[in-house]
């Protein structure tokens, strides 16, 4: 399959026992019991060799690698209009990320984003009215461990080589990026701040991810009309930690007739590789895009798994996929009825601990309020 990732030796072998066991164990069984739509991945095998994290390169493609996604091919169902704006200014929460082992809190937003609210345009990125105080045309490298950019517009991308930064009220062109070599600078706390396409610009061909990849926080971020949302990967690489996305939104599309010359098939969160992830209270809206993966997709690809907590979803082929890694809890998600090609969820029920109040609904995009719940899955098994 074209844009595998390029293992090493060790974890390729120890992959493939799996699958065959796995595959010995199905079918004396008669397959694994899942919630319709599900998938059949199995789990990740033994911790990483410490030795190794400092070694090992990344692959070539680690940042443009596109996800897989079903063969056949659905009909996407198209919004009739998805126009973003601006919003207005809010307080931003302290919170640390939270952990696997740690207690997943109730979702932190706040006025408009609050349940039973989900987030919009006009909650998320850069307040309304927003003026730079500084632009940086071209890229902006962070090397000082501590630094904050604040009310910034950035026409490139943000590259982060230090500890301990901060990005607020901030506007980026580009992406902002966290991953240097074989090396994550952590500890990154990015607030109110939108990755979008310059003035006049519809669509993007950048097909990177826009905020990535390991040991950050995103809280109230905002993308518009990209191809890909959020990365979480580099769990083998020096630096790396949990990463938490919440209160957030983002628009996904892709440019007319980009599906047919080069199938991008986008995600809004994905991950590659990737450390425990805390998915809380985000508007992921694939609609805009006609050939995507999903609005939330954890394979089996290397990942540790994540917490999945009160998000509106819409699009995808299928809109929830988490077939990799651990899922302590996956609770109170919202699907929008009639929005997927295949069907509303892939999942792989053995790896996930608690799933409860997840639903497809009826929602009103205007207002960020869902209308009505049109079936509830209440058992994932």
């Amino acid at each position: 399959m074209k844009h595998r990732r390029s293992f090493p030796t060790s974890r390729r072998s120890k992959s493939i026992a799996i699958i065959l066991s796995t595959f010995v164990v199905l079918s004396a069984s008669g397959g694994l019991a899942l919630q319709a739509y599900a998938g059949s991945n199995g789990e990740k095998s033994a911790a990483r060799p410490a030795e190794t994290v400092a070694k090992r390169q990344p692959p070539a493609d680690w940042r443009n690698r596109h996800s897989p996604r079903p063969t056949k091919t659905p009909r996407w169902p198209r919004p009739s209009s998805a126009k973003p704006s601006s919003k207005p200014p809010t307080t931003p929460p302290t919170s640390p990320p939270a952990t696997s082992s740690t207690p997943v809190p109730p979702p932190a937003g706040s006025g408009a984003c609050a349940l039973p609210g989900y987030p919009t345009p006009r909650c998320t990125g850069v307040p309304a009215g927003w003026k730079p105080k500084a632009t940086k045309d071209g890229d902006l490298t962070i090397t000082k461990a501590g630094t904050v950019v604040e009310d910034q517009l950035v026409t490139g991308s943000i590259y982060v080589k230090a500890p301990d930064v901060t990005i607020r009220n901030t506007r980026v062109y580009g992406t902002i990026d966290n991953f240097i070599g074989n090396r994550v600078y952590g500890h990154l706390l990015i607030e109110d701040t939108e990755v979008v396409n310059p003035p006049g610009q519809e669509f993007s061909k950048n097909g990177q991810y826009a905020f990535g990849v390991a040991d950050y926080t995103c809280r109230r971020c905002k993308v518009i009309n990209r191809m890909e949302g959020w990365r979480v990967g580099a769990a083998d690489y020096a630096g790396a930690g949990p990463v938490l996305i919440e209160d957030s939104f983002a628009q996904l599309a892709v440019p007319p007739g980009m599906c047919e010359s080069a199938d991008p098939h986008g995600d809004g969160i994905q991950g590659y590789g990737g450390p425990t992830v805390t998915i809380r209270h985000n508007t992921i809206d694939q609609r805009l895009d006609d050939c995507p993966t999903a609005p939330i997709f954890i394979p089996d690809q290397g990942n540790d798994g994540a917490t999945v907590q009160d998000n509106l979803l819409a699009g995808g082929g299928y809109t929830l996929r988490l077939t990799g890694g651990k899922f302590p809890a996956v609770t109170g998600n919202k699907i929008v009825q009639g929005s997927f090609g295949y069907g509303p969820l892939e999942v792989t029920c053995s790896l996930i601990a608690q799933w409860k109040g997840n639903a497809t609904v009826t929602y009103d995009w205007a207002t960020g309020k869902v209308t009505g719940q049109v079936k509830a899955f209440d058992s994932c098994r």
